[in-house]
């Protein structure tokens, strides 16, 4: 997992290009005034969902983990507690939907948790479990952009 800012002073050091690409594209867009909705960038290989949601207590969200694809979480607006947790391989799965890129997990032990606000955002990789879309206190309106990236493309 990487916990990142667009808020902070650039780096000298550089992503992968897929995920770069992935982070150029939220810059160079109005995020917070476009559609919410599906945009290909690659096709299926590395694509933008832009979301609008209402946070939830972390109990009632469920952990999850991907095989193929890396998550970028971006927050544009609210704040949204994700959790964390090491993909282990002992975890006890919940359910895990035939030909679809998500396996949930229950009974999670070991989970940190992070507050992502506004120019914030989490890169979750296919060894990370990770539980979005929770509260980071009441309930509140999120606004976010969760990349897609293929792991074949690092």
């Amino acid at each position: 997992m990487i916990f990142g800012s667009a808020n902070a002073l650039p780096c000298p050091y550089k992503y992968p290009a897929a995920i770069q690409t992935a982070l150029d594209w939220i810059a160079g867009n109005d995020v917070a005034h476009m559609e919410a909705g599906t945009y290909e960038l690659q096709g299926k290989d590395l694509y933008m969902m832009i979301q609008d949601f209402t946070t939830q207590p972390a109990e009632v969200r469920r952990p999850e983990r991907h095989d193929h694809y890396l998550d970028i979480q971006y927050i544009v607006s609210g704040v949204e507690r994700m959790g964390y947790a090491p993909y282990t391989g002992m975890e006890t799965v919940e359910e895990d939907p035939e030909g679809q890129d998500v396996t949930f997990y229950k009974d999670l032990s070991g989970e940190s948790f992070v507050d992502v606000a506004p120019g914030g955002y989490c890169i979750f990789f296919s060894n990370d479990i990770h539980r979005p879309g929770c509260a980071a206190g009441d309930p509140c309106a999120v606004r976010k952009v969760v990349g897609k990236v293929k792991e074949s493309l690092l």
